[in-house]
Order: structure tokens, then sequence, then C-alpha cells
């Protein structure tokens, strides 16, 4: 076994102690927030008793031990962000059809929501990005 992985073995368990303590991971960045947050997630899933997720987890586990590093956390963080913004401009260019063919006031008011909920997505992807 490297030093490497004696490291970040040691602290998968540190962490992994924090993440039952707490479901609060936002205070950790890199490999531990996402390892804190999956432990979280699979605490859920087995109060839940849910095996096909809790394997899913555990697998998602094992591979972020093995494989994560700053590199991978940020490039799924730009990547999330992405979709987000593409999301924003799927509702932006909705709205903006409903407005232009006179939809109902109903359509366009449920519009402007979901555009607001993608916004509002984005700019917690954004905040995420940035406590890399």
């Amino acid at each position: 076994m490297t030093l490497k992985t004696k490291i970040l073995s040691v602290a998968f368990f540190a962490i992994s102690f924090i993440g039952f303590s707490q479901s609060n991971c936002t205070t950790l960045k890199g490999c531990e927030r996402k390892l804190c947050e999956l432990n979280t997630k699979l605490v859920a899933a087995k109060k839940a008793g849910n095996q096909n997720q809790i394997k899913g987890i555990e697998d998602a586990i094992s591979k972020t031990k093995k494989n994560c590093t700053v590199k991978t956390v940020n490039n799924d963080l730009d990547k999330k962000v992405k979709e987000k913004q593409q999301k924003v401009k799927e509702r932006t260019e909705d709205l903006n059809k409903a407005i232009k063919e006179q939809e109902s006031k109903e359509k366009i008011e449920k519009k402007r929501k979901k555009l607001a909920e993608a916004k509002a997505d984005l700019n917690k992807a954004l905040a995420e990005q940035k406590t890399k």
C-alpha cells in the first residue's frame, strides 16, 4: 500500500465518522466532501432499507476512494455547472416562446417558475464550484 493510499484511507475513515455524525458536508472540500456526501446518502439508504441504492452508493464510495483527485472533483463540478447552464438556457427559450406565442398567463407563469428554479439550481452549482 502506497503512502498516498494510506493517507487517503485514514482520511476516508475520519471523514466517514464525520459524515455519520453530521449531514452537513459543506465545510469540507474536494474528495473529503464527496465522500462525506456519499456517506450521508448511504446512511439514508440504509435507514430506508433500499438495497439497490445501498449497493450503488457503496460502489460509488469505492470508486471515489480509488480514483478521486482534485482534478476529478473539479471536472465533476464543471460538468454540473454546464448542465445547469444548459437547463437555464432551455427554460429561457421555453418562456420566450410562450410569450411570443401568447400562451395563457398560467402557462407563462409556470414557465417563469421553472426558469427561476433552474436559475436557483445553477446558482447553487456555481457556489459549490467556488468552494472546490
